[in-house]
């Protein structure tokens, strides 16, 4: 188990007692949403399997844990029932794009269904001391068109989608839950010049936009008091591309 946190600094947000829960927070994506919820003046737990310097800001909290395993999943709840008085939002961010393979699709199906479904279950008591609490699940947009390259990693995401259904209802009002389809964000690195092209031309818009639109539909959700249950596909068009083509 890698269970431990690393408080970054003294916290200093005014709503320091219900923080945001960001899975995934430690590279990318995450790391980017994480520093800006930080820096708009929201307490961020940071859940993660490394401690990461560069995700070092006074109002983030490092938390340790592979939500894979059981044990290190726990070990998250406990420390937010135990340090706080309420949550704020989760973000199941956490994600792995592996090949094929019943392994790996084991692996996928443990961080991508079961520990958000762990999670949610868990902290739901906390995220019903807040006024208003939201749950994100970021999916993909291969979750609701399938994806015969990465089988295992699109099924995994559709059950997370659909999952945002069954959360919204169970927790309504007070809880909102939405989902997040996103399409290319940040392009993997060490691809060449052809990949980069390849890639950028399967949407209409043919850019690389970095994790600028995923970061405003969070704050979007986060601060919509009639959105719940509802799914934000974020993917510069590329259901029209390939309606298209």
């Amino acid at each position: 188990m890698l269970g431990g946190n690393q408080r970054t600094d003294k916290l200093t947000a005014p709503n320091m007692n219900s923080p945001i829960l960001v899975t995934g927070a430690s590279q990318r994506v995450g790391l980017a949403l994480a520093l800006e919820l930080a820096q708009a003046g929201h307490t961020v737990v940071s859940a993660s399997r490394s401690i990461q310097p560069q995700a070092a800001h006074p109002n983030i909290v490092q938390f340790q844990a592979d939500l894979c395993q059981p044990a290190d999943r726990q070990a998250l709840i406990d420390h937010l029932h135990t340090h706080y008085d309420g949550l704020r939002a989760i973000i199941h961010n956490a994600s792995l794009w592996l090949d094929d393979g019943l392994d790996n699709l084991d692996t996928m199906f443990r961080l991508h269904v079961e520990a958000p479904y762990h999670l949610n279950l868990a902290l739901g008591d906390l995220l019903a001391k807040v006024e208003k609490a939201d749950i994100i699940h970021i999916c993909d947009e291969t979750s609701s068109r399938g994806s015969k390259s990465h089988i295992g990693y699109a099924a995994t995401k559709a059950a997370l989608q659909n999952m945002v259904l069954s959360f919204a209802e169970k927790y309504a009002p007070k809880v909102h839950v939405n989902g997040i389809l996103p399409g290319l964000l940040i392009l993997k690195e060490g691809g060449d010049e052809a990949y980069r092209q390849q890639t950028l031309k399967k949407a209409l818009l043919e850019f690389e936009p970095g994790a600028g639109p995923l970061i405003e539909t969070v704050k979007y959700l986060l601060a919509s008091q009639y959105s719940t249950g509802s799914q934000v596909v974020i993917n510069g068009g590329r259901h029209l591309k390939n309606r298209m083509t």
